[in-house]
């Protein structure tokens, strides 16, 4: 296959991380763009400097991104916030930010365009992030129809941001509140990494939306079931009602990284599953991997 220059917009974070890597494999020569480019000194060892190349910008600034995207191939929006702060909002983050790169795509005529958003966007949502990520994946569509559009459930693998840090909040308690018991589809983030790779090299991917789970669906107190089986520890899980969710999410607004907010409450009345069987892991010949196998090596 022909090495593409290839620009990853948001590119530091856990899923960009891995998906970098087999990038980089593939030969493909890849610009980064991050709001603090100091902070991804990791990233720029996975690359020689004519290969991977970091650059300081932000989503919302039009400019910025036409200075990375011009002469792209291909560009990979990995941009996502679990909540907001300052300035970093879910408009501004996941449907303002996507539009303007649908824009610019369609400005320089690059070839293909790759949005990571999630599962459960929706703009009838009741949850301010599923209502932005659905927005985005509108404006997309309404600029770019030929725009890929993947959709992953919750992503695990080591160094997440969820068996890894519910694992942490796990061992310092001694009981364990269940508010709730949705299901979750989790996905490896390296088969995520892999189908990123067979997305680019296939013909037919364009203008699709892809759903990405694993092979498994847990219950919240399966999840917590597993993460203290691979911890071999033993703990409580208590039911809750939700109210205690809230009150949990109003002590910790005031902190920078709250475990939990009000609207990710909103989310624990909401499966997190894959809604079409059609455009998968599977589909794109990739036998995913279940959590149960890949957690307890690194938890």
């Amino acid at each position: 296959m022909k090495k593409k220059t290839i620009t990853l917009v948001g590119g530091s974070g856990f899923l960009a991380k891995y998906c970098i890597s087999e990038l980089l494999k593939s030969g493909h020569r890849l610009r980064i763009l991050c709001r603090n480019p100091h902070l991804a000194g990791k990233i720029r060892m996975m690359g020689s400097p004519d290969q991977l190349d970091i650059v300081k910008g932000d989503i919302s600034s039009k400019s910025q991104l036409k200075q990375c995207i011009d002469g792209s191939d291909i560009v990979i929006n990995f941009v996502g916030i679990l909540f907001e702060s300052g300035t970093q909002t879910f408009e501004k983050c996941h449907s303002i930010g996507p539009k303007n790169i649908a824009q610019i795509c369609t400005e320089y005529q690059v070839k293909q365009f790759i949005h990571f958003s999630s599962i459960g966007a929706d703009k009838n949502s009741d949850s301010k992030y599923q209502v932005s990520k659905g927005l985005g994946e509108e404006n997309i569509r309404e600029i770019l129809p030929s725009a890929t559009i993947l959709r992953p459930s919750i992503v695990f693998g080591p160094g997440d941001g969820f068996f890894t840090v519910q694992s942490k909040l796990v061992k310092s308690l001694p009981i364990v509140p269940l508010f709730s018991n949705n299901k979750y589809q989790c996905v490896y983030v390296a088969d995520i990494a892999t189908a990123l790779i067979k997305i680019i090299e296939a013909n037919d991917t364009q203008g699709k939306t892809f759903e990405f789970g694993g092979p498994d669906i847990f219950t919240l107190k399966e999840i917590y079931q597993l993460i203290l089986k691979s911890l071999n520890i033993k703990r409580l899980i208590l039911p809750v009602p939700l109210s205690f969710a809230n009150f949990a999410a109003l002590v910790m607004k005031p902190l920078p990284n709250p475990l939990i907010t009000f609207d990710q409450v909103k989310l624990l009345k909401k499966d997190n599953v894959i809604t079409s069987e059609e455009h998968t892991l599977e589909s794109l010949g990739i036998q995913p991997k279940s959590a149960r196998d890949i957690v307890p090596t690194y938890l």
